[in-house]
């Protein structure tokens, strides 16, 4: 599992498996979790700068983050179901 995937693994601690399996089965579901994370790292980044500019970032890397999570719990309801 890469450094970024590690995010939704924190995220959803109780998933950490079901993580970890999909993700090694599923391009598409990989690539959720690499978004995921650098929308994560991206995110800790705005928040250390102090400027309107990154704010608004943050903004959007909170509404991405969101966007992301649902689509992760999604695909994992989906892949169990």
């Amino acid at each position: 599992m890469s450094e970024r995937a590690r995010y939704v693994v924190e995220r959803f601690p109780d998933l950490a498996d079901a993580v970890k399996q999909y993700s090694s089965d599923n391009r598409f579901f990989h690539g959720l979790c690499e978004d995921y994370g650098e929308a994560v790292e991206a995110l800790h980044q705005c928040q250390n700068l102090d400027s309107s500019i990154a704010f608004e970032r943050a903004d959007a890397c909170r509404a991405l983050i969101l966007d992301l999570e649902r689509e992760i719990l999604l695909e994992l309801h989906q892949w169990n179901g």
